[in-house]
This record gives C-alpha cells, sequence and structure tokens, in this order.
C-alpha cells in the first residue's frame, strides 16, 4: 500500500506542470506535491462542514427517524394486509348464516299492536313474530299460545282475544278442548251440559274439527274454508263465508246463527 502511495507521488513529481511550478517557485517537486495534497484535503474537509451545517448530510437522528417512519409504514400495511383477509372471511360466515336459516312470511293476526305480513327467519319462533307485530294487546289471552313454536312459511299466527277463548271454552261438564295454541287457533264450539246450546264458532280461528261441527260442513268444505283463510286472510265479516266454494245461501243460512268473526 505504501508502495503504491510512493509510485503514485514519484509519478506526480514527473509531470511536466509539476516541473515547471517547482521552477517557478524554485522549491523542489516533492514538496510542491505534498502542499497541493494538503490544501486539497483541506477543502475535502471544508465541503464536509459546509454541508453538515446545511442539513445535507444526513445526522444519526434524522436516520433513526427514517426508518422508524420505515417501520410504522410497514406495520400500516400488514394491518391493512389482515383486514382485508378478515372482511372476506366475515361475509363467508354471514353468507353462511343466511342459508342455515332462510327467510320466511308469516301472517300475524288477532289482538296485537299491529297485525300483518312479517318476514323473519327460519329459526324464530311465534313470539318472536309476535314481537315483531308490536306485541299483544292486553285483552290477549296470552295462556292459549305457545311462543315457543317454530314459524314456517306462509304460517297463520292468530292471537286469540281472552273473550273469544271464553265463547269457546267448555261449560262445566262439557269435553271439549282449546287446540292450536301455537297459532291461536280455538277449537269448538261444544255443547252446553244441560242446556244443549251450541257456542258460535269463530270462523277465523276455528280449525278443521271445529268447523265441521257447524250443519251441512264435511272435512272437504271444512278444508276450503281454512284455504280460503290461508289465501285472503281473517274473514272481515260473516257474509265473506259464501265466498267460500261450496257454501251457498241455504247452506249459508243454516250456518249464519252459530258463527262468528
Amino acid at each position: 500500500m505504501a508502495g503504491g502511495v510512493g509510485s503514485f507521488i514519484t509519478g506526480l513529481e514527473g509531470m511536466s506542470f509539476v516541473e515547471g511550478l517547482s521552477s517557478r517557485l524554485r522549491v523542489p517537486p516533492q514538496k510542491v506535491v505534498r502542499t497541493a495534497g494538503i490544501l486539497l484535503g483541506l477543502l475535502a474537509v471544508a465541503a464536509v462542514v459546509v454541508l453538515i451545517l446545511q442539513g445535507g448530510w444526513p445526522s444519526g437522528e434524522t436516520l433513526e427517524i427514517e426508518t422508524g417512519n420505515a417501520r410504522e409504514q410497514l406495520s400500516t400495511r400488514e394491518q391493512l394486509s389482515t383486514e382485508f383477509d378478515e372482511e372476506p372471511a366475515a361475509a363467508l360466515a354471514t353468507a353462511e348464516e343466511t342459508a342455515v336459516a332462510p327467510l320466511v312470511v308469516v301472517y300475524v293476526t288477532g289482538a296485537v299492536a299491529s297485525p300483518g305480513l312479517y318476514s323473519l327467519t327460519g329459526s324464530d319462533r311465534v313470539g318472536d313474530a309476535v314481537q315483531a307485530a308490536g306485541g299483544m294487546t292486553p285483552e290477549a289471552a296470552q295462556a292459549v299460545v305457545n311462543f315457543a313454536q317454530q314459524l314456517t312459511d306462509g304460517m297463520q299466527i292468530h292471537i286469540p282475544r281472552a273473550d273469544e277463548v271464553a265463547s269457546d271454552a267448555p261449560a262445566a261438564g262439557a269435553s271439549g278442548t282449546v287446540a292450536g295454541a301455537a297459532t291461536g287457533t280455538v277449537a269448538g264450539p261444544e255443547q252446553s251440559a244441560g242446556a244443549g246450546a251450541q257456542a258460535l264458532v269463530n270462523i277465523n280461528t276455528a280449525d278443521s274439527a271445529a268447523l265441521q261441527t257447524l250443519d251441512g260442513v264435511g272435512p272437504a268444505t271444512a278444508q276450503k274454508i281454512l284455504d280460503y283463510r290461508s289465501a285472503h286472510g281473517a274473514f272481515q265479516s260473516k257474509e265473506e263465508l259464501k265466498n267460500v266454494s261450496g257454501i251457498g245461501e241455504k247452506k249459508y243460512a243454516a250456518i249464519e246463527a252459530h258463527i262468528t268473526v
């Protein structure tokens, strides 16, 4: 290394401009080369000082700050990547839940705040449908409703009033029962013990067995009444029963005194 530097200096000393400068200054060529080297070194040191004072040379603190920013940016990118990875998984889970519990439409009538059609999931219960309809009114007969029954599509849920249940309830000694509690359907009529009077049949809540107690109504006609009720909702009047196929003026006249809505 020292030999190389010495050869380089010797080469400089032999250059014509160095020899000319040495003749003019009347100093040896070696001294000219060394003096030029010292001057160049001083100029380099001065340039470094100027760069540091002007902020052009990065200090240790600046490098540390820039490194910290780079780490922060990398952490942000990793966080965003994780969030993007989680979003499709959450969307997939929601789609699977929807597929497991399909929507059903039920018709809530009777003693509720807002009767009508409601869309719920197949995993919901009768109690959920009643709550969707605004809850029961004070006159509702809560005891005859099975709030735990699971919903099915096209289901009609009728919440009877207390007076409806009372009018269709069996008198002392009678054998009738209240049936269809899950949908609020009240069975009837029953014979009053000793009096032989027939209780009125609510055509909006009675099931097939109750309808067949009416004069001239057999299984086929009872099913037609139930189908009409499912398709059109509750009967608005007793006379609307004549819209059911198979019930003409004569048959309606025979049962009109024994029905109610």
